[in-house]
């Protein structure tokens, strides 16, 4: 077996400076968007000199790009692995929810960026390249979210909607939930959140849920 090669202490060094430059690039972007950031204010933000951000990024864009890539790798690692799991359809859909809010809990300055970059037209954002990542990790989980769904609706466990709408739908829940999530420090009200997330979602979704519950009230009644 190959040995791995340990960093050496310069290289480690030069890595930490570089996660803190992208660190605080990420905090400007996310808070103000991107063209209302310099490299020089990501420089204060970051504590270093603005020459020694240019050593690791030769231009705003060029950091934009590498924490638009690291932010959809992360969204994608986190989420895709419920829907291509073993589970049944609904547990699939109710893993990627928890685990979309929770990877929005932890991730928050990143998924603000994320998001922004996802909902604006790429022109508004500069030039076409910069949402690229951002675009493709979106329409991987929608292709899933609506395979998923529809595997669902052929086992009679969900309605027979268009998958496309369901996929949508959830996709904005999850959005609107966001902002909420980034700023709720409360753990109970956070799940409280997510519980109601999937209570809309799947009352809107799995096969005739009014109907037996109206059926068992009407029972109940007699």
């Amino acid at each position: 077996m190959a040995e791995t090669t340990r960093p050496s202490r310069r290289q480690r060094e030069r890595q930490r400076h570089r996660d803190e430059i992208v660190d605080a690039a990420m905090r400007l972007f996310s808070e103000k968007g991107f063209h209302n950031v310099s490299m020089q204010e990501i420089a204060a933000e970051a504590e270093f000199a603005t020459g020694t951000i240019y050593s690791f990024f030769d231009s705003k864009e060029a950091l934009y790009l590498e924490i638009m890539n690291e932010v959809a790798d992360n969204v994608l690692s986190v989420g895709q692995p419920f829907l291509d799991g073993q589970a049944d359809e609904r547990e699939k859909l109710a893993g990627f929810i928890r685990a979309s809010v929770r990877v929005f809990r932890e991730n928050s300055a990143a998924i603000r960026l994320f998001l922004r970059a996802n909902q604006r037209p790429v022109s508004q954002i500069g030039t076409t390249r910069f949402s690229k990542t951002a675009i493709k990790v979106h329409d991987t989980l929608q292709a899933r979210l609506r395979q998923v769904y529809a595997a669902g609706v052929r086992k009679g466990t969900f309605r027979a909607f268009d998958p496309r709408v369901v996929a949508l739908a959830l996709d904005a829940a999850l959005r609107a939930i966001i902002f909420s999530v980034a700023e709720d420090t409360d753990e109970t009200a956070l799940e409280q959140k997510v519980t109601d997330i999937e209570e809309l979602f799947f009352r809107g979704i799995l096969h005739d849920p009014w109907n037996r519950a109206a059926g068992s009230r009407a029972a109940a009644d007699r």
